[in-house]
């Protein structure tokens, strides 16, 4: 039986990202993740375990952590993007490397990593030192795995919200550094955004995007997963 991590981004004193009309990205993360331990318990045998399930503090390493103590086989960190660019919007899936795909995804990569800079100015200064550990960790062992289960979660995001699609991207984010299993985090949706965020507070979008997380994550166990 796998055992089926998810994360639910932020949560307690960090709220994330905030939307134009207050909405935080903790609590559409927390959402979204309780609906999908529902839809897999629902759909798949397995064991479904949550970094959190009410609004708490867990930092990004007891995350890693706990996904390690649980003996892991996937890790599925849920957050909703942010953008100074109001027009922003889509969604995009990540998997870890040492360097971004792009400036943006670098950015949002550091805003993850530091919670606190939210809102504030971005700048590269925490970099260094993800950087000295982030290939001695254990997630570099599954970038391969991690880059098809991203690609598999992103088509079918794409496919079943229709949203923009962002496709899938690469950044040193803390969160996904050793994970001892294939791990992706989803930025489901632009809560900057003002029409993506009213999407972001409505179930049944919340539930859709439960939906497609799964199928993605059991179509990739069934086209790749030997265990």
């Amino acid at each position: 039986m796998k055992t089926i991590v998810i994360d639910p981004g932020h949560g307690g004193l960090e709220p994330g990202a905030r939307g134009r009309f207050g909405t935080l990205e903790k609590n559409v993360a927390l959402e979204i993740g309780l609906k999908l331990r529902a839809v897999i318990e629902r759909n798949f045998p397995s064991r479904v375990v949550l970094t959190r399930d009410k609004d708490l503090n867990v930092s990004l390493e007891n995350r890693a952590a706990l996904a390690n103590n649980n003996k892991a086989d996937f890790f599925i960190s849920i957050h909703a993007n942010s953008s100074f660019r109001k027009d922003a919007h889509g969604s995009e899936t990540y998997f870890l490397s040492r360097d971004a795909t792009d400036e943006e995804a670098r950015k949002l990569a550091f805003l993850e990593n530091n919670p606190a800079e939210f809102g504030e100015g971005i700048t590269g200064e925490s970099e260094d030192e993800i950087q000295m550990i982030l290939w001695d960790m254990a997630q570099s062992a599954y970038l391969k795995q991690s880059s098809l289960l991203a690609e598999s979660i992103q088509k079918e995001l794409n496919l079943l919200l229709r949203t923009s699609n962002r496709g899938i991207k690469q950044a040193p984010f803390t969160v996904l550094a050793g994970v001892a299993c294939p791990a992706v985090l989803v930025e489901v949706a632009f809560i900057s955004n003002p029409r993506e965020e009213r999407s972001l507070t409505r179930e049944g979008f919340q539930l859709n995007v439960a939906q497609a997380i799964y199928r993605g994550l059991v179509n990739y166990i069934e086209l790749y997963s030997q265990k």
